[in-house]
């Protein structure tokens, strides 16, 4: 794990760099190589982050049996979000300003799954922040 550090860095400076690249050189409605660059990286990002949202528990609990019930807690539990994330994603196609229409299933499953997976964590996350600021005020 002492390698974790330079690896979470790596994709920082690859992320930021595609960021930007793809900033500088997009052009009023145009695609170009740059774009499509940034969004396959962050399909490869999304696809290696849920690899290892799998992958980690079952090296912690092949570390630590008795963690096995939290990991495995947590990991149903990013199942149950990604499940109803996909149960709530449509592909209904969706008309530009432009005249164009995206009209791709995989595309339009995949991003509005994305999106209501990352809406359904952040609520999570808001509700875990609240619940532990009224716990330590509670507990005074």
């Amino acid at each position: 794990m002492k390698y974790l550090p330079i690896i979470n860095y790596v994709l920082l400076i690859v992320s930021a760099i595609l960021i930007v690249v793809g900033a500088v050189t997009f052009v009023d409605g145009e695609e170009n190589a740059a774009f499509d660059t940034m969004l396959v990286w962050s399909f490869v990002m999304i696809v290696l982050t849920i690899a290892l949202i799998i992958i980690m528990p079952l090296f912690a609990v092949l570390q630590n049996p008795k963690s096995a019930v939290r990991s495995l807690i947590g990991l149903g539990a990013i199942i149950v979000v990604f499940l109803v994330s996909y149960a709530l994603s449509t592909d209904t196609p969706i008309p530009l300003a432009s005249g164009k229409v995206i009209d791709d299933p995989f595309s339009l499953k995949f991003s509005d799954t994305a999106l209501w997976a990352t809406y359904i964590t952040f609520a999570g996350v808001i509700l875990s922040i609240l619940y532990g600021e009224l716990y330590k005020v509670i507990k005074k």
